[in-house]
């Protein structure tokens, strides 16, 4: 491929993705998946662990994102309502985030994932469960 070619082939991949928002998330599930809005939605919460060095000393951040799932998506909504707390999960999906007042009276984003794919991951390997 010529130089012209890569670089018309690149700008036409950026504009392809320019505002796609596309998400996938591996963590493992805080609660039991539940159904919601009179069964047409299955509704489970993920935490992710991120591991990262300061001062010498590996810290734990652990993010918490929403997962809905409707019924209209047959296989992923019926591996998703089966799920249970600890379990880990795969999801991809489309994000959409809305501003929160806590308790405390802060404002927090939360982020919620529309799944359109949902699998339970199988592991023999021990890992650390995410705190609930």
């Amino acid at each position: 491929m010529s130089d012209n070619n890569v670089k018309q082939h690149n700008e036409n991949q950026e504009k392809l993705f320019a505002d796609t928002n596309i998400s996938m998330k591996s963590g493992r599930l805080v609660k039991d998946a539940e159904l919601v809005a009179e069964g047409r939605y299955v509704k489970f919460r993920i935490g992710t662990n991120k591991q990262y060095e300061q001062d010498g000393e590996v810290k734990n951040l652990v993010n918490y994102f929403n997962v809905l799932v409707s019924h209209n998506l047959e296989e992923a909504f019926n591996i998703a309502k089966e799920l249970k707390k600890g379990d880990w999960a795969y999801v991809k999906g489309e994000d959409s985030s809305k501003s929160v007042d806590t308790p405390e009276g802060h404002k927090e984003t939360a982020v919620t994932t529309f799944a359109w794919k949902v699998v339970k991951k199988n592991t023999s390997e021990e890992s650390n469960p995410v705190p609930a």
